[in-house]
């Protein structure tokens, strides 16, 4: 599968961005899933860019599958050299929002320590400090986002790369609920 092609099924489609100016290296096209089963219950996130450049990451303890969607961003940037702009393919309108637009009201536009986050109810946000730490990865990177529906049969770049990281996170659950270690994947190779 081509990197280059992801634009190619909706050249009308805009992707959202944050980070910092251009690069000029290479766009990485990944995708990122969490999967948990049941949920809560033994959950993992995956970042896929091809078959032999992935990675499924196992949560510890009982988790969502909303934790294993941030496990997955967080392992997908910590792996992606920073120097590389990113475009980042993803299901979980959730995940997505937390770490580039909800964050900035919990955090006070980073005056707070997410220790101190609380959403509008009052109530403490859920995995701030996982979302905190993806953040900071974010800083000053070159990152594009657009969502794809999952579980879907969709032909487009995007919904395949969807599919592989559902499919490897899917399975390091499977593992995990028969007590065995989840295929881990190559990880980074580019």
């Amino acid at each position: 599968m081509s990197q280059g092609s992801l634009f190619d099924d909706d050249p009308d489609d805009e992707p959202s961005v944050s980070g910092a100016g251009p690069s000029r290296q290479a766009l990485v096209v990944a995708a990122t899933d969490g999967s948990a089963r049941p949920n809560p219950g033994h959950a993992a996130g995956s970042w896929y860019v091809s078959d032999d450049c992935w990675q499924a990451v196992p949560v510890p303890g009982v988790s969502t599958n909303n934790v294993g969607e941030l496990t997955a961003i967080h392992a997908l940037l910590r792996a992606v050299p920073a120097d590389r702009p990113l475009h980042v393919v993803y299901d979980s309108t959730y995940a997505q929002s937390c770490v580039t637009t909800w964050s900035r009201g919990w955090s006070r536009g980073g005056r707070l320590p997410p220790e101190q986050w609380v959403t509008k109810a009052g109530e403490p946000v859920k995995n701030a400090q996982l979302v905190a730490d993806v953040v900071a990865l974010l800083a000053g990177r070159t990152v594009t986002w657009s969502k794809v529906k999952s579980h879907t049969k969709g032909t487009t770049t995007e919904h395949v790369l969807n599919r592989a990281a559902d499919e490897r996170a899917a399975a390091a659950v499977a593992a995990l609920a028969a007590r065995r270690t989840p295929e881990p994947g190559p990880g980074w190779t580019g």
